[in-house]
């Protein structure tokens, strides 16, 4: 008896990855980047936090408003940290519009200064190429009507 192998008959079936544009996730479902933000703002919010807290004590407050002060300097950073953590806008995150944002405003603004002459002629040559389309449509539009007739 003679067996023959059809390469047809044996089909191998492929995964197709549906999630490429993902971002992977690392720890307790945040990706790479949302875990460097994370921990770089909860290390810089804590030894902003020790440090307040120790010149407040050299300044001669006690625990109780030594702590209230270092919490009312912490808190802002600790929402910067969080937002520029879990916010997008327009699935772009913070720290990117605020990229976006120093170099519209950094970068040197450019004017060109034009004569009003050339814009008076810029016009009119505009709106003669208007009507000359207008007219090519319509002479189109007027042999379709013929032709239908």
């Amino acid at each position: 008896m003679t067996s023959t192998t059809d390469a047809s008959s044996t089909r191998q079936s492929y995964t197709v990855p549906t999630h490429i544009n993902e971002p992977d996730k690392l720890l307790f479902g945040l990706t790479a980047r949302q875990l460097l933000v994370l921990i770089t703002g909860a290390s810089v919010v804590y030894a902003v936090w020790l440090q307040v807290l120790s010149w407040a004590m050299a300044w001669g407050l006690d625990l109780l408003w030594s702590r209230g002060l270092a919490l009312l300097i912490v808190l802002p950073l600790l929402l910067v940290t969080l937002a520029s953590t879990f916010v997008q806008i327009a699935d772009r995150s913070l720290e990117l519009w605020a990229v976006v944002w120093m170099r519209a405003h950094l970068a040197p603004t450019t004017y060109v200064w034009r004569s009003a002459k050339w814009d008076e002629a810029e016009q009119r040559a505009l709106q003669a190429r208007k009507r000359a389309r207008t007219q090519q449509h319509e002479q189109g539009l007027d042999e379709l009507e013929r032709e239908e007739v």
